[in-house]
């Protein structure tokens, strides 16, 4: 009788082992191609089947010390007779093999798996050596520190209040550096890809995910040297406005789905208009090149002082309880300060039943009128022209996210 089980083991270790054979033989040395690793993996398979059902076990140890001495004397030719130095080929024909082991046990859906991300790794390579070549020595220690954050502290951080006050979650707080610093990493890597000087209107997009006020500074100080493309860097300015935003829209949907129910009318609002201002109202004039040195989101120290500032503005709003008007200059201030730490704050006001999401809804809206006023400041003393005109579509945009807090 024919066991289908043992054709169908067969088929899927060719295939999860075929995949990966099936890259390496995209390359332009080919030392092991589709059938070599599809061998591979069906070795796996059978050694794990002799040993089980036909009750030898032995085979198992002497097929892997084979594939051992295969991958050895795939690295020897690969590295002295093809000269092409590296080991990524004897590795992935080694985990061909082990892939077959676990179709063999019976584990096909972690099989498949495992294919598809070696496969994945592999076809990266192109992306991930350009990231490390966009990426300075800087860049990557302050990634690492972030990295202690995301997977280190958040995971054991305790998911409650932990102040006297009981407004303060350690929890929420790390997930809110870990979102705002993860967007802006994003944004940040966006612009290392693509590199060199790129348009205004690209420029503030991209700089909008990772620090408007900074992107409005380079952007205004740009325009004090070319005087013709004022108009151009007030574009960048703008849509930077409103790309950030969407940025503050998206912290607060993590952090509070509820307050997000209240805030998104408001929110696109004021994106809406700083974006139609740059769009409609302010024409282009020429072609334009701007250089946007930002700095890294992946820092210990600006973490911290999210940290620090997530603490004081959620201590002093819950210390001041969900109808106090003082709760609006104070969002107000810390946005002047750092937006993404005050809608944060509030966020998990709202969460843990401290604070009511209509009024943590004006809040942010003052917290972002707050933070982009902070940023026109700066392009002001950078180039008054622009700085001047982004601060009267900042204030528009402001008043336009409140009236629509209030109709709601």
């Amino acid at each position: 009788m024919v066991d289908t089980e043992f054709i169908k083991m067969l088929l899927i270790s060719a295939l999860a082992g075929g995949l990966l054979g099936v890259e390496r033989e995209l390359k332009v040395q080919v030392i092991a191609g589709t059938r070599t690793f599809m061998l591979a993996s069906i070795t796996g398979t059978l050694s794990v089947y002799l040993a089980s059902v036909a009750s030898i076990p032995w085979i198992l140890i002497v097929s892997m010390l084979g594939l051992v001495l295969l991958v050895l004397l795939l690295g020897v030719i690969k590295n002295f007779r093809t000269f092409d130095i590296g080991i990524t080929t004897p590795v992935a024909f080694f985990l061909a093999y082990l892939i077959g082991v676990i179709v063999g046990l019976g584990q096909y859906i972690e099989a498949i798996t495992a294919s598809i991300l070696v496969t994945s790794i592999l076809v990266f390579k192109k992306y991930t050596t350009i990231l490390s070549e966009a990426l300075g020595h800087e860049e990557m220690r302050s990634a690492m520190e972030f990295g202690l954050i995301a997977f280190v502290l958040y995971p054991v951080a305790p998911d409650y209040p932990v102040d006297p006050l009981g407004v303060v979650n350690p929890r929420m707080l790390l997930l809110a550096v870990i979102v705002v610093s993860t967007t802006g990493f994003a944004g940040f890597l966006v612009l290392r890809f693509l590199g060199g000087e790129l348009g205004s209107d690209v420029s503030g997009a991209l700089g909008g995910i990772v620090s408007l006020r900074a992107t409005a500074g380079v952007l205004s100080a740009e325009a004090a040297k070319q005087e013709e493309a004022v108009r151009n860097m007030l574009r960048g300015m703008l849509l930077a406005n409103s790309t950030w935003v969407l940025r503050n829209l998206l912290l607060v949907g993590i952090l509070s789905v509820t307050l997000l129910k209240q805030l998104w009318l408001p929110a696109l609002v004021m994106g809406a208009a700083t974006a139609v201002s740059a769009l409609l109202l302010v024409r282009r004039e020429g072609e334009d090149r701007v250089e946007l040195s930002l700095r890294s989101p992946f820092a210990i120290l600006p973490s911290l002082r999210f940290a620090l500032l997530f603490s004081v503005v959620v201590a002093v709003a819950g210390y001041l309880g969900p109808n106090s008007p003082a709760l609006y200059p104070v969002a107000f201030l810390g946005g002047w300060a750092s937006a993404p730490a005050s809608l944060a704050s509030l966020a998990s006001l709202v969460e843990l039943g401290r604070l009511e999401a209509d009024a943590a809804a004006a809040a942010c809206v003052l917290a972002m009128a707050g933070g982009a006023l902070g940023a026109a400041r700066v392009a002001i003393s950078r180039c008054r022209s622009p700085g001047v005109r982004f601060l009267g579509a900042v204030l528009l945009g402001a008043l336009a996210g409140l009236a629509a807090v209030l109709a709601r």
